[in-house]
């Protein structure tokens, strides 16, 4: 398992840079700084364990999903807006989060079990394979075979518990968007207009009483 320094890492992680305890944190097996471990999230944020041990433990036992699925991967990344799911031995006391940004750092927020059989997701590309069916790719890493109409930069709404779509939640102006990455992250507002460029576009949110103009990947529509 990999591990770095507690001042290399990101930013948006959610526990003190600096500290007489612990100078290493947990990093994710993949996915890089999108992504945060269940380790760290268990161990470090969540505090039900104090040792990789008892979270592999947890994870071996089956008793941890990530959007619906169990991970078995103490090491796992779970990524922004990704649902985490501890479950209790009675099924009746499971707890369930979400992690979002808040104030610019990832946070564990803790939601329904309804809430969590879903998830939004931004659509990052698209590849035609036959004149009816898409392959939609996903901000997350995960492709879908689809005949719904999307484009790029539109996110989807897609139900965890039986993998399918949804809904499916245009880019386009009036939208409610959530913006993921800089100095707004967290932040939501709507978008107001398209800002042509000389290559690409740039998105006009208004934010309470502030325009902003945003790169297309700080950008993502909510529901």
């Amino acid at each position: 398992m990999g591990h770095i320094k507690k001042t290399e890492m990101p930013t948006s992680w959610p526990i003190p840079r600096k500290g007489k305890r612990k100078r290493f944190v947990a990093v994710p097996s993949h996915s890089g700084t999108k992504g945060i471990s269940i380790l760290f999230l268990l161990r470090d944020v969540l505090k039900v364990t104090k040792t990789r041990k008892e979270a592999r433990y947890m994870t071996l036992g089956k008793m941890v999903k990530v959007n619906n699925k169990i991970r078995t991967d103490e090491n796992f990344p779970v990524q922004v807006f990704d649902s985490l799911t501890l479950e209790a031995s009675d099924k009746k006391d499971n707890k369930n989060y979400r992690l979002q940004i808040v104030n610019r750092k990832f946070s564990l927020i803790e939601i329904s079990e309804k809430e969590a059989g879903t998830k939004i997701v931004k659509i990052s590309g698209k590849k035609s394979l036959d004149k009816k069916t898409v392959q939609m790719n996903l901000e997350d890493g995960e492709n879908i075979l689809t005949k719904e109409k999307f484009f790029v930069g539109d996110s989807v709404v897609l139900n965890t518990k039986e993998d399918k779509i949804e809904e499916v939640l245009p880019l386009k102006e009036g939208a409610k968007v959530e913006i993921i990455v800089g100095k707004h992250a967290g932040k939501k507002g709507s978008l107001v207009r398209f800002e042509e460029l000389v290559r690409g576009k740039n998105y006009i949110v208004k934010l309470d009483d502030v325009e902003v103009s945003l790169p297309f990947k700080s950008v993502m529509v909510i529901k």
